[in-house]
């Protein structure tokens, strides 16, 4: 799948379907004489989803045509690489390899590798794009799926990939170009918390003269994929259970959500890792013990969250996840783990200064 900045490309002449693309008229601030230099490495690093973020695993020391800080980028500027060319991406290292982004977003991630000229455009196919009745729209859609530009592994394993040639941009655009982007054909079979690194094909990446990306900067290139972390529940938990103005009354209808980061395996965490108490208030020690049903959470008729799971009373009749007019207290113990679909495992943290995961809730009637 390819990433969501796409919808970010305003420099760019690119078609956002895999980025078809014509040639800029403009070369200012590109260096096209000599071969292409790789300026920077980056992944998609976008806590919120928003497919915006873009973090520098690779600066190019010592070139003055690698970006230091971006004003362009949507949510504000941005330093991408430290401002002393004799460093890396931070001020206090040398060492690229001090560089290496551990925590790229899990969910539809991709790499962009950025030079400082334009590239041979047949580093891509260009694909004819239908409508919704099969007739040519005389637009094309870029594809790296037969040229391969370069080789994606994680965990020492090669990943199917699919992108496209970006040529518009320089080292003050959002995104920053020209550049290759590159993308897994399905991030969900690459566990969280595994490293990646992304090589250049000599090959198949040269410049519009013909010269190759020198030797010593076709990688690899190295990140790694956040680890597997709870990021939202609905209710959230309530810091301060002694104030009963901030305990949340919800519909029985609407069952406890927990997401996660990445493509959940619902069935890693089982009903034995929850305590779930009907309780007279949130302070309580003890209550009546109710059997929690975990499965996977529907958004609507249509659509499941591959990234959520779904928790109710079992006891609960019809449509209703909860029993009306009762209170909830539901606990995950400390180390109550859970995986992704791909076998990274993590565990469901509590909030800072708590022991467990505690949420309570009030049901209507």
């Amino acid at each position: 799948m390819i990433g969501r900045s796409q919808g970010y490309l305003a420099a760019s002449a690119c078609l956002l379907a895999f980025g078809a693309c014509t040639a800029p008229t403009e070369q200012t601030d590109l260096r096209p004489d000599g071969p292409p230099e790789v300026l920077t490495v980056l992944v998609s690093d976008d806590t919120d989803g928003a497919g915006i973020v873009e973090t520098a695993t690779f600066c190019k020391i010592g070139d003055n045509k690698r970006p230091g800080l971006v004003p362009s980028q949507p949510d504000g500027p941005v330093q991408i690489c430290s401002d002393d060319l004799s460093k890396g991406v931070h001020d206090d290292s040398a060492d690229p390899g001090d560089d290496e982004v551990t925590d790229t977003t899990p969910v539809d991630w991709y790499v962009r590798v950025q030079f400082d000229e334009l590239l041979n455009p047949n580093i891509e196919d260009l694909l004819p794009i239908k409508d919704s009745q099969g007739n040519d729209t005389d637009l094309k859609k870029g594809t790296l799926a037969n040229t391969k530009p370069v080789t994606l592994s994680c965990g020492g394993v090669n990943i199917p990939y699919d992108g496209y040639y970006d040529p518009s941009g320089n080292a003050l655009t959002w995104p920053l170009g020209p550049s290759l982007f590159v993308a897994p054909n399905d991030s969900s079979k690459i566990a969280t918390g595994t490293e990646c690194e992304i090589r250049l094909n000599d090959d198949v990446v040269v410049d519009k003269d013909g010269e190759h990306v020198p030797a010593d900067q076709l990688g690899p290139y190295k990140f790694q994929i956040a680890p597997l972390a709870l990021i939202a529940t609905d209710p959230a938990p309530v810091k301060d259970l002694t104030k009963a103005d901030s305990i949340q009354t919800i519909v029985p209808g609407k069952p406890l959500i927990l997401t996660f980061n990445a493509t959940i395996d619902v069935t890693s965490l089982v009903a034995s890792e929850v305590t779930m108490l009907e309780v007279t208030s949130c302070t309580a020690t003890t209550g009546t013990t109710r059997t929690p049903a975990v499965g996977v959470h529907h958004k609507n008729m249509d659509t499941i969250d591959k990234q959520s799971i779904e928790i109710r009373d079992s006891a609960a009749t019809g449509m209703d996840a909860w029993e009306h007019s009762k209170t909830y207290l539901i606990t995950f113990p400390a180390g109550a783990d859970v995986k992704d679909v791909a076998g990274g495992s993590g565990v469901i943290a509590p909030l800072p200064g708590a022991t467990d995961l505690t949420i309570c809730f009030n049901t209507d009637m």
